[in-house]
C-alpha cells in the first residue's frame, strides 16, 4: 500500500468539544510532503517522531511476530462493569464564527468593472466586497485600499479581477472566533469571508465584530 492511498483526517482539538470538526482529509504523502492547504492557506508539516526510528521498531515488530516471539500483554487493570464512565465536563463553550458573522453579505462579480464596486462600497458603507465567479463561488476579495490603488493607474485596470486579492483568507461558520482572530492577525487583515463547504459565500466577519465580542480588547 502507498502512502497516497492511506487517508485521515485533519482534527480541530482547538474546538473544547467531543465532536471535534474535521478541517479536511489528506493522505499520507500529502503530509509527508512537508505542506498542506488548510481554508485556503498552506500549513506546514512534519513527524512527531523520527520516521527512520519508526521504520526500525515496525522491521523489529515484523521479526518477533514472524518468529513467535510476540506475546500480547496480559491485561494491566480490568474495568469495572458497575462504574459508569462519563464525558469530561466543559467549562465554557466558545463562541462560533457563525455566532457573530453578518449574514447581509454585499458581493460583487469578477467581470464587473472598478467603478461599480467603488459605488458599491460607498452606498454599502463597507470597506470589504467578497468576489464571485458566474456559480457564486468565492475566487476573490476586493478592499477599499485596492480601489484607491486602481484610480491611480489612470484607467489601465478597469475590472474587478485586474484588482483582487486572489488568496483569500476565509473561515467558516463553524470555526471558533479566537482562531479567525488569529487568522485577522496573522495576516494583518480585517475581515474574513464566511464560507460553507461548497466555498459559497454565507457571511462576512470583520475586525469590529470581534471587537464587540470582546468587549474593545481585539483593538488593544
Amino acid at each position: 500500500m502507498r502512502d497516497e492511498d492511506i487517508l485521515t483526517e485533519i482534527i480541530d482539538y482547538g474546538t473544547p468539544r467531543r465532536d471535534r470538526p474535521s478541517l479536511a482529509t489528506v493522505s499520507y504523502a500529502d503530509l509527508k510532503s512537508g505542506a498542506i492547504e488548510l481554508g485556503g492557506e498552506m500549513v506546514r508539516t512534519s513527524s512527531l517522531s523520527s520516521y527512520r526510528r519508526a521504520r526500525a521498531v515496525a522491521q523489529e515488530l515484523k521479526a518477533w511476530i514472524e518468529e513467535g516471539k510476540m506475546e500480547l500483554a496480559l491485561p494491566t487493570r480490568r474495568i469495572d462493569p458497575t462504574k459508569r464512565v462519563r464525558p469530561m465536563r466543559e467549562t465554557a463553550i466558545t463562541p462560533r464564527v457563525r455566532d457573530i458573522m453578518n449574514r447581509q453579505v454585499i458581493s460583487i462579480t469578477e467581470d464587473e468593472e472598478i467603478r461599480v464596486a467603488a459605488k458599491r462600497l460607498l452606498k454599502d458603507e463597507t470597506n470589504h466586497l467578497p468576489v464571485l465567479d458566474d456559480n457564486g463561488m468565492l475566487v476573490g476579495i476586493i478592499t477599499t485600499y485596492d480601489v484607491a490603488k486602481a484610480v491611480v493607474t489612470d484607467g489601465k485596470l478597469r475590472q474587478v479581477r485586474d484588482i483582487m486579492t486572489r488568496n483569500v483568507i476565509k473561515t467558516t461558520p463553524d470555526e471558533p472566533v479566537d482562531i479567525a482572530a488569529q487568522k485577522l492577525k496573522r495576516n494583518n487583515i480585517s475581515a474574513l469571508p464566511v464560507v460553507d463547504t461548497t466555498n459559497r459565500v454565507v457571511g462576512i466577519l470583520s475586525a469590529i465584530d470581534l471587537g464587540e465580542l470582546f468587549g474593545g480588547r481585539w483593538w488593544r
